[in-house]
């Protein structure tokens, strides 16, 4: 029998569904938020994040169950839900597009069926996928239609619910980190293009958007871990500082980096602009886009100054620091108690509770 893991394992009742909290697993650390609804208005309840030591997870594949488990139950302390919505690494992730028959469309999910094995290095049987359709079926014009297909591993999500589990958290559904991203970062309704980076601590991921639908990701072994033993290099910044100051966005390019810790950091700043150069270049070629003019940056790092400035030297782009509160309420209203900087970091346990909020509101 054939299941769907990206969609809700179970179907639980609309006030145990509003109580989920969101849950990202990372090298370093379990990011959790939890929001609430009042009388229409949503607010902060709680967020927090378990750090945890190098080597029980590594880009998504688990190494030490023992050892996770016991962090997911530090979280399962700390969060009010014991059913909770869980994002799976981009780096876990297969995303493909292809063209099902017009006259198809009513059994698409069979026919794409067909062409898993074509596209992805998975048995049929192992996968879980999702899909977009890209273009109306009921158009005129459309024969071939196009769809937006995105798998995992079921071993993947069959590992990720063995340690909740053990850990005494339920998952009601498995989302992919990049629609997370997606959810957060880019305003409901804007259906421009958009690359977004998000720097985790490991790792730099890229995701290209076109209306809305994640197209394609990449991702560049660059992370804030890097960055900041390059800060550390210099002996000019304590740990506290970086933690304290570096990440906060109230520094200037001037008065934060002497000659030789810019030095050392152009080289990290460097990898990501060419990556993003070629990731860009690589979206408009495959996709026939002009042109890309939205970047929105993601991750405590996304702060550094100098940075934005480097990476756009020839992109000439609008580049942003993501607002994740964007779709959830207005800040001119509404302030929650999350530092900035945290914000920046919290994009994909965010976009886990506004996936659980559109389904419910669907």
């Amino acid at each position: 029998m054939k299941f769907n893991f990206f969609k809700k394992i179970f179907r639980l009742p609309g006030f145990l569904s509003l109580s989920s909290a969101g849950i990202e697993i990372c090298n370093d650390s379990i990011k959790y938020i939890e929001l609430v609804d009042k009388n229409g208005s949503f607010y902060l309840k709680n967020y927090g994040e378990i750090f945890i030591s190098q080597g029980i997870i590594k880009d998504g594949e688990i190494i030490e169950k023992g050892l996770l488990v016991k962090a997911l139950e530090s979280v399962k302390k700390k969060i009010t839900s014991d059913f909770v919505r869980v994002a799976i690494p981009d780096e876990k992730t297969y995303i493909f597009q292809t063209h099902v028959p017009k006259e198809a469309i009513s059994n698409i999910r069979d026919t794409l069926e067909f062409k898993i094995e074509e596209n992805i290095p998975l048995k049929l049987e192992e996968t879980s996928f999702e899909y977009d359709v890209l273009v109306n079926p009921k158009s005129k014009n459309a024969k071939d239609i196009p769809v937006n297909v995105s798998a995992v591993a079921q071993k993947t999500i069959l590992d990720y619910t063995d340690v909740l589990n053990q850990a005494g958290l339920y998952p009601s559904s498995f989302e992919l980190e990049s629609k997370m991203l997606v959810s957060t970062a880019i305003k409901k309704g804007n259906n421009n293009n958009f690359i977004i980076v998000n720097i985790k601590d490991d790792t730099t991921v890229f995701v290209g958007v076109i209306a809305g639908v994640v197209r394609m990701t990449s991702s560049v072994a660059v992370g804030e871990n890097m960055i900041r033993e390059h800060l550390l290099k210099t002996g000019l910044f304590s740990d506290e500082l970086i933690n304290g100051k570096i990440f906060e966005n109230d520094f200037s390019f001037e008065n934060t980096y002497s000659r030789e810790s810019y030095d050392l950091l152009i080289n990290i700043f460097s990898v990501l602009k060419d990556e993003l150069e070629k990731f860009s270049d690589y979206m408009k070629k495959e996709f026939e886009i002009k042109d890309i003019k939205n970047i929105i940056l993601c991750g405590k790092s996304a702060v550094l100054p100098g940075l934005t400035k480097h990476i756009n030297q020839k992109l000439n782009a609008n580049i942003s620091l993501v607002d994740s509160w964007v779709n959830v309420f207005d800040l001119k209203e509404i302030h929650p108690n999350m530092k900035f900087s945290d914000s920046l970091s919290f994009v994909v346990p965010i976009g886990l509770w506004l996936s659980l909020n559109k389904e419910l509101h669907a």
